[in-house]
């Protein structure tokens, strides 16, 4: 089989996402020339021409793997020795429940770090219980451009090993996306939904000499967004924090997350409209997280972070962004 391990494009970027245009009107529009850096103003909805989306696509630069699957054959697609995903013969369907035969296309990216989660848009929570996630996957399988799904009662079994030593309580959750499809990567309706039972994901190991690896065997009933994960322990307080940043950096042009230091856990933080800032909800108090705020005012790509040790009896943190290559952002990304 022929595996090609490429960097996805701005083309493809437009097949895989989910949009919504949740966030008109702009009641406190401020008049600027020529400089974008002079434009304040907040939107009560945002556009899908305004920055944040491109900025979304241009951070979206992550890894594809990809192979050819026979419809009638059982396939085992192996990355190294640290991946496996296997799918039966005749066990992919059209949306109208057509089964075909021949070839299809396998498309797999594989999220590890808490980075990979801010890249994809795809944050740690489910219904706003926070999550910690052991990696996740999106997986699409398609023929001619038109995109398959598992039969019922089929599924694809994701056997990998994670980054860090597994744990026995991790469970199998499936990504919500909105629609219409394609429109961008920027999906702000997203979210994990368990996936209705409560079975634990089972152990996988690698041998290699006296080295043993373990990682995870997942169980998927659905295909595109997978993740492993369990609703973060916690019997603390929990507040709402807000990240406040220099007036030129909006709604319209910048992302912020709160990223955990101690679990992985990454949570999106939403515009305030009103309070013209980022905030997040359900933070346990204590906890130890890094703001990262990730901007694109004109042509130009700014990034802030901010270090919480402890989450206390403040909850507004202020921080201002530099100014930074694309390349240096997605470096950065990479090291979380």
């Amino acid at each position: 089989m022929n595996k090609i391990f490429i960097i996805l494009s701005v083309s493809l970027l437009l097949l895989l996402g989910a949009c919504t245009k949740e966030i008109s009107n702009n009641d406190s529009f401020t008049v600027y020339t020529s400089n974008a850096l002079n434009d304040t103003a907040w939107l009560k909805i945002i556009q899908i021409n305004d920055p944040i989306f491109a900025l979304a696509d241009s951070i979206f630069k992550v890894d594809i793997l990809k192979d050819s699957i026979d419809f009638e054959k059982d396939y085992t697609f192996s990355f190294g020795d640290s991946l496996e995903v296997e799918v039966k013969g005749n066990s992919l369907v059209t949306g109208t429940g057509l089964f075909l035969n021949g070839k299809a296309k396998i498309e797999i990216i594989r999220l590890q770090r808490k980075g990979d989660f801010i890249k994809v848009f795809r944050p740690n929570s489910s219904y706003g219980t926070l999550l910690e996630t052991a990696g996740g996957f999106f997986i699409r399988i398609s023929k001619n451009g038109t995109e398959l799904f598992l039969a019922p009662g089929k599924t694809i079994n994701i056997k990998y090993l994670d980054i860090e030593a597994p744990k026995p309580i991790m469970q199998a959750y499936y990504g919500y996306e909105t629609t219409p499809l394609p429109l961008s990567i920027l999906d702000t309706a997203n979210n994990w939904i368990p996936n209705g039972d409560t079975n634990r994901l089972k152990p996988w190991s690698q041998t290699n000499g006296s080295i043993v690896k373990k990682g995870y065997i997942l169980e998927s009933k659905k295909l595109r967004f997978i993740s492993a994960a369990y609703p973060l322990q916690n019997s603390k307080p929990t507040t709402n924090i807000y990240a406040i940043l220099p007036p030129n950096f909006t709604n319209k042009n910048t992302l912020v997350f709160a990223v955990f230091e101690n679990n992985r856990t990454v949570l999106n933080m939403p515009s305030d409209y009103t309070a013209r800032s980022f905030k997040v909800d359900y933070i346990p108090i204590g906890s130890k997280i890094r703001l990262v705020s990730i901007s694109k005012v004109g042509s130009d790509y700014y990034l802030g972070t901010k270090s919480v040790n402890g989450v206390g009896t403040s909850v507004n943190y202020s921080f201002t962004p530099q100014k930074k290559k694309l390349a240096q952002i997605l470096e950065y990304l990479n090291s979380l």
